[in-house]
């Protein structure tokens, strides 16, 4: 018994002394739950989409025109094999696009088998913003009923862009003359 209480009496010791300067477990970060979103700009303001939304991003391609349809329909473009209509988003709002053309960029979306590109002013890249900033809309800028909602970044939000929205525009959606 006296060999236990030896030992016993050693930890409580070695505690004593060094437990007062040991370093505590490392704080537990707090996770915050984001999307993934594609940021790009048009009409001097910036969007996100989400990610899983956006089938790819290209430059603006070579497009054939097409006759008989709205001036907004660009043309339509061979991506791999696969025609892609092309749209002038700026010009369908009834606006100009605003960045320099080297900078130019087309979302490419399927959407409701629906398969077409519209070109925006630049791509900025993938943003994960919290998913509890997300707001829905509460005031329509320039792209109107094709917003969803917008998320908080700083002191002003992103507003949040639906492809859906813009396949159930029936406006959109009529492209012959």
């Amino acid at each position: 018994m006296g060999e236990g209480t030896d030992v016993f009496a050693t930890l409580s010791n070695l505690v004593k002394r060094f437990g007062t300067s040991s370093q505590g477990l490392p704080a537990q970060k707090e996770i915050i739950e984001t999307e993934k979103l594609i940021s790009f700009s048009l009409l001097d303001r910036e969007y996100v989409i989400a990610l899983s939304e956006v089938n790819e991003v290209l430059e603006v391609p070579k497009c054939t025109k097409l006759p008989r349809v709205k001036p907004w329909v660009v043309g339509v473009a061979n991506v791999r094999g696969r025609l892609l209509p092309v749209i002038d988003f700026a010009h369908f709002l009834g606006r100009r696009l605003s960045g320099p053309a080297r900078g130019r960029r087309v979302l490419v979306f399927e959407v409701a088998n629906n398969y077409l590109g519209l070109i925006v002013d630049h791509v900025h890249g993938i943003r994960a913003l919290p998913v509890d900033s997300y707001q829905p809309a509460s005031e329509k800028g320039p792209l109107g009923s094709f917003i969803d909602g917008q998320f908080a970044d700083g002191a002003d939000g992103v507003e949040l862009f639906r492809p859906q929205r813009l396949i159930e525009n029936n406006q959109f959606m009529s492209v012959s003359i």
